[in-house]
């Protein structure tokens, strides 16, 4: 094969395979985490020439890019099933350990020099650099949807195949997450596998990293997180409807299903079984289950109307009861049904395009619905929420936010390279947006207490499982949690957790309740810190970019 692409060229070889290069794409990302260094430096040379070909010829590798990565979630399902059918894997953690070979190949693939290999154009290399952490980041998110759905830490092949092939309902379904999870860099990783893909082409990915996002948000009852998350969702299901014949969908690989073509694929596990349970498994990881086909691994058929309407209703229904469960959003909500309202009501008016009378009445059936929603939140009734219990003179509409920094000595498990990379840096500051679960045990805290204030006691039980899971991983220094936000002395023999509640900066002339821009009042005046994106986002936490203070002088 290598030849073959040398000798004619990455257009012929294209040609040739056609829509197999997703199947090509299989073989190769399971070359990759090939355990013999052999086999696996033979995938990423092979891949290398591809990219690089390709690019020359066509002058971009999005299409080698979206085949490659859209398979790849099942090419990790099935390494891990099939480490797990020869009794390799006896644990989320032997999970992890199986995938290292594939990470490895992937850090290879982005290390490519074009001043060492002259097959690589040096305008490539953003673009490798793209793919290359996409992928990384979905097998992290694969990782997540397996200890989400995973009941413990054995990894059991049917019920989480099972779990993820169910059909998704208008409620919430809450998984199961580590306590030492939350040091995991999950929710970004997540959200950027999902960003790679765009709805114009790939629509069911996108809403498939999204979904995952959600699901990971409302196990940690993150509601106003799971909330946006949904409406990119939604958007990105509007955009799709002029862009449904562009839609690529995979297929099964006969070469691991079917045993009259590998009749080698008997003698995978140990019985008869085996092979159907490790593809099941497999599969159930290459597209959201049911959302779009009520028949099994449909993937192929092309999207309609109507399916992305029926998507469409679904994620409608949960913005509006994950907005429910948090008080005070009833204006950002109103703003993204508003706007939705306004995209579904153009798609049905669009001139450009002739759409059959089921069409047309499944769409008016989402503007139906959309303004079912829209209307009691005009008189802000949006369903009770237990944040109505706090009995306070600040204003926590729009959620309440901490500034959290880590510093002092380091434990020893955050040195050390882990499976899904850590999120919080040391030293350096970022902006959480406090759950509200954490409220309310704030709330219970400050009644008991009755001396300290409602911010002291959010800061306290905000800090707490983070201090429970430094302990879990063995660190042996002593944890300080500090809610005084003028102490900055350290000990380097201590660690330090220093959290502090920050203000949102509010923008007169907009009546957004979202903010980039946050404050930190202390004796010696005002710190102002800025993130990258508005909160409340499709993350509960985003780092500092810019901090600047402000002095405040006293006569």
């Amino acid at each position: 094969s290598a030849h073959a692409l040398d000798k004619f060229g990455a257009s012929v070889f294209l040609n040739a395979v056609g829509n197999d290069l997703q199947h090509w794409g299989r073989v190769i990302l399971t070359m990759m985490n090939s355990t013999e260094l052999s086999v696996r430096a033979m995938a990423v040379d092979f891949f290398v020439s591809l990219l690089g070909g390709v690019y020359n010829k066509r002058g971009s590798i999005d299409e080698v890019g979206l085949t490659f990565l859209t398979v790849l979630p099942e090419v990790v399902a099935r390494e891990i099933s099939l480490s797990t059918v020869s009794g390799l894997i006896k644990s989320i953690g032997d999970a992890e350990t199986s995938l290292w070979p594939l990470r490895r190949a992937l850090a290879d693939v982005e290390d490519t020099n074009p001043i060492d290999d002259d097959r690589i154009d040096p305008q490539l290399i953003p673009s490798i650099t793209t793919f290359c952490r996409t992928g990384q980041a979905i097998i992290d998110g694969v990782l997540v949807e397996i200890r989400l759905k995973g009941a413990s830490e054995k990894v059991d092949l049917g019920k989480i195949a099972e779990s993820q092939l169910s059909r998704p309902t208008s409620g919430f379904q809450f998984g199961n997450l580590p306590p030492g999870a939350i040091f995991d860099a999950d929710e970004e990783s997540l959200l950027e596998a999902a960003n790679f893909f765009t709805p114009q082409t790939s629509s069911p990915q996108k809403l498939r990293w999204l979904f995952a996002l959600r699901d990971l948000h409302v196990t940690k009852r993150q509601w106003s997180e799971a909330a946006e998350t949904l409406v990119l969702g939604a958007h990105s299901l509007i955009i799709s409807l002029e862009h449904l014949n562009n839609i690529w969908r995979p297929n099964q690989f006969a070469l691991w299903n079917d045993e009259r073509h590998s009749p080698w694929l008997k003698t995978i596990g140990h019985s008869v079984e085996c092979n159907d349970a490790v593809m099941g498994f497999a599969r159930s990881f290459l597209e959201p289950g049911g959302l779009f086909a009520k028949e099994q691994y449909a993937y192929t058929r092309q999207l309609s109307v109507r399916d992305v309407c029926s998507a469409l209703n679904l994620v409608i229904d949960q913005i509006y009861l994950a907005y429910a469960e948090e008080d005070g959003m009833e204006d950002i909500a109103f703003a993204h049904f508003e706007e939705l309202l306004s995209k579904i009501s153009a798609a049905i008016n669009n001139v450009n395009r002739r759409y059959h009378s089921e069409d047309i009445n499944a769409l008016r059936r989402v503007r139906a619905l959309i303004c079912s929603k829209l209307s009691p939140l005009t008189e802000h009734d949006i369903i009770g929420s237990p944040t109505r219990k706090l009995d306070s003179a600040t204003d926590y509409r729009g959620g309440i936010y901490v500034r959290l920094l880590f510093c002092g000595n380091k434990p020893e498990f955050l040195k050390e390279s882990t499976t899904i990379p850590t999120y919080f840096e040391w030293d350096s500051a970022s902006i959480c947006r406090v759950p509200v679960p954490t409220i309310m045990a704030a709330a219970v805290m400050q009644k008991r207490s009755k001396r300290d204030t409602l911010e002291e006691c959010i800061c306290v039980a905000f800090a707490e499982p983070l201090v429970k899971a430094m302990k879990d991983n063995g660190t042996k220094s002593q944890i300080v949690v500090r809610t005084n936000a003028a102490d900055e002395s350290v000990d380097e023999s201590k660690t330090y957790v220093n959290v502090a509640v920050v203000q949102r900066m509010k923008v007169m002339s907009s009546a957004s309740l979202k903010s980039r821009k946050f404050y930190l009042r202390n004796e010696n005046g005002i710190t102002e810190f800025t993130v990258g994106h508005k909160f409340p986002y499709r993350t509960s936490r985003q780092r500092s970019l810019v901090k600047s203070q402000v002095k405040i002088m006293t006569r």
